[in-house]
């Protein structure tokens, strides 16, 4: 009995000295998963000036998709921000000069869109938003300088990079999960934004058409009932 409060009384200072270790890990891990955290890099997660709802689509250029979101935008008078990945815009240039005539704008979400973005060093995550900058300004004859990480995972190694590029982040403050969920739920999720949110939304989900089309159509109804 004795020798076991001894064994832990030896063992106390070194508990105390991993104390704030243990408890600062889970917050490393929440920064690194949020996005607006705030905490690796400063993202903006709201429209500031609150003139309306503003809708992002990551992952595209989609051959099929993206062209069909784009009429939908056109229909409504809408204008968004597609973060687009290096290697579709390689494979689909002239969708992305579709974006562009249609007068939205056009941010990088990497050019590989790895799973494991979150692993690499910082050269690796600088050539990765490089390359994909030139291909963007090679096809639209602009500069970019807008960036969503993938997978909204950020660290220090991303952090670094931004900021050596001077790269603006921008995040969501409504997240639809629209890769997984139900269009009935995406809905309803997009139905409660108000203005100065950003909605995150992916142009390469086969459903993501027909949902925006209901949006839009249900908003326009809302807004000619409280006219009227």
């Amino acid at each position: 009995m004795i020798g076991g409060i001894f064994f832990i009384c030896r063992l106390f200072p070194l508990i105390l000295c991993l104390l704030p270790v243990i408890l600062y890990l889970p917050l490393l891990v929440w920064a690194s998963a949020n996005l607006c955290s705030q905490f690796y890099l400063s993202a903006q997660c709201r429209d500031k000036k609150k003139e309306g709802i503003l809708l992002t689509f990551d992952d595209g250029p989609h051959p099929e998709i993206t062209p069909t979101v784009l009429k939908i935008l056109e229909k409504y008078d809408q204008k968004a921000i597609f973060f687009c990945i290096g290697k579709n815009i390689e494979k689909y240039p002239e969708i992305l000069r579709k974006i562009k005539q249609g007068g939205h704008q056009i941010g990088n979400h990497s050019y590989t869109h790895s799973h494991f973005f979150a692993l690499f060093r910082t050269r690796k995550v600088i050539r990765e938003l490089q390359k994909t900058n030139a291909l963007i300004q090679e096809i639209t004859g602009e500069e970019n300088k807008l960036f969503r990480p993938p997978h909204g995972v950020t660290n220090p190694n991303i952090g670094r990079a931004v900021n050596a590029l001077k790269m603006r982040v921008i995040g969501w403050s409504i997240r639809t999960f629209d890769t997984s969920s139900s269009p009935p739920k995406i809905l309803k999720k997009m139905k409660k934004a108000q203005a100065g949110d950003i909605i995150l939304l992916h142009d390469t989900q086969s459903n993501t058409p027909s949902i925006l089309e209901q949006y839009f159509f249900e908003k326009n109804n809302t807004q000619k009932q409280k006219k009227n």
